[in-house]
């Protein structure tokens, strides 16, 4: 191999190892867990508005997206916690390994920014992949996972959580589209 790929791929080895110690000191828990499911649900703030709902009922409607999008986040780190436990035959307890894996999501944090126009998907995919990245190499440095086989680890339940945020989504657009066009309905 020429030198300069070798160089690229140490730089790049110890850029993952750098960002995985940023990760194991993060202190993380349900708060982070919540806020990343605040921000994606306040993602959709304007088409509430549109829907022309009143504050309460846009708080309510955020907050219980915010639940059910921290949800889907947790079963995905709880389906990785099983599969590492039957690939590692390591018992894991469930909860400790959420706290461990928890700080990956912190990028979710920026899901806000998916409310741009037209740039919206490429931001959304953008911070999908730094989570599932920043969860392949937590799993690489707690448990000596390589990153190869962590991507393949982690797949199944970073796919559970995309579904369940898919689903979410597309029922909440489904209700706010249907609610605006019987508004619109009624005034003509």
């Amino acid at each position: 191999m020429p030198d300069a790929l070798l160089q690229g791929l140490s730089g790049l080895s110890q850029g993952l190892d750098s960002m995985a110690e940023v990760l194991l000191k993060m202190e993380a828990g349900v708060g982070l867990l919540l806020a990343v499911g605040l921000s994606m649900s306040a993602a959709h703030f304007f088409s509430l508005l549109a829907n022309r709902l009143g504050p309460v009922q846009i708080a309510v409607h955020l907050f219980f997206d915010a639940l059910g999008l921290s949800l889907a986040f947790l079963l995905g780190i709880l389906c990785d916690s099983l599969i590492l436990t039957s690939l590692k035959a390591v018992p894991l307890h469930p909860i400790t390994f959420a706290n461990q894996m928890l700080p990956a999501i912190w990028p979710g944090l920026f899901y806000i920014l998916v409310g741009a126009p037209y740039i919206s998907d490429l931001i959304a995919v953008t911070l999908f992949a730094w989570i599932h990245l920043n969860v392949v190499v937590l799993l690489k440095a707690l448990y000596g996972i390589p990153l190869q086989q962590g991507l393949v680890m982690a797949l199944p339940g970073f796919a559970l959580a995309l579904v369940l945020i898919a689903l979410l989504f597309a029922q909440r657009w489904k209700s706010s589209y249907a609610q605006l066009a019987r508004e619109v309905a009624l005034n003509h």
